[in-house]
């Protein structure tokens, strides 16, 4: 078996983590598992990525849009060389669990959106201090936006749009300096945008406030959206109308 042999316990507990990853998630029922669970080196299992240059630890897992079912476990934790985590557009459940943000300390991409997680999004994502994309968007996430969030100061893309999250945009947001996209529309969220967010002169921010009597009220977002009984979003830069009233006539 790749992951035992050579008694590299790094590798070994790579595949342990892979291996209770499918089991919690229905393997059996995922649309490609090639080679899981196999003789053959977990580097060849499918959406595995490994980097030689670390001894073949896993660096990369990809499994988006692959039918998986169930729950994450904390076992993940093990794999503490991976970059890139990517499980969006899947059936998974539950909570992310917090031991699992606490070890990954070199991710850089975490994609868990379009999926059916819950709770609170725990403070120990501020541990992953060199993530610069976290994409949650389209779960059901609940609570306020954990302050410790912004001891991500590598993060450029925050991307928290459609789920239940309440109470306000933190402050201190506008220490995350590299931020360049944010997405906070389709929560509960009320009060203003702050003007600490609003310096970070980002790329691109959106928020639910659209309308004569938005729910979040920002000076600084580039589209502004809102909700039901007639969801739609609006680009609200200056000129936009303009330019698009001229690219319509063209």
């Amino acid at each position: 078996m790749g992951g035992v042999n050579g008694g590299n316990a790094g590798r070994f507990m790579d595949r342990y983590a892979l291996v209770t990853f499918y089991m919690n998630t229905k393997g059996p029922g995922w649309q490609r598992s090639d080679h899981w669970l196999t003789g053959e080196d977990e580097c060849l299992w499918y959406g595995v990525t490994c980097d030689t240059r670390v001894r073949k630890r896993i660096t990369g897992i990809d499994l988006s849009f692959n039918k998986i079912n169930g729950i994450i476990p904390r076992e993940l934790a093990f794999v503490t060389e991976l970059q890139a985590l990517d499980l969006n557009g899947n059936s998974l459940q539950g909570v992310i669990p917090y031991l699992m943000l606490s070890n990954l300390k070199n991710l850089s991409k975490l994609h868990l959106h379009m999926n059916d997680l819950f709770g609170n999004i725990p403070k120990e994502i501020g541990q992953l201090k060199n993530l610069k994309e976290l994409t949650l968007f389209g779960n059901f996430f609940f609570g306020k936006l954990p302050v410790e969030i912004t001891n991500l100061k590598k993060l450029e893309v925050l991307d928290i749009y459609a789920n239940n999250l309440t109470g306000t945009i933190p402050k201190e947001v506008g220490k995350m300096k590299n931020l360049r996209e944010v997405y906070v529309n389709d929560n509960e969220f009320v009060g203003s945008i702050p003007n600490e967010v609003c310096k970070l002169k980002v790329s691109h921010l959106q928020a639910d406030c659209l309308g004569a009597k938005p729910e979040v009220r920002c000076d600084c977002c580039t589209v502004c959206c809102k909700g039901l009984p007639t969801p739609t979003c609006q680009d609200v830069r200056p000129g936009a109308n303009a330019a698009a009233a001229k690219k319509k006539k063209k």
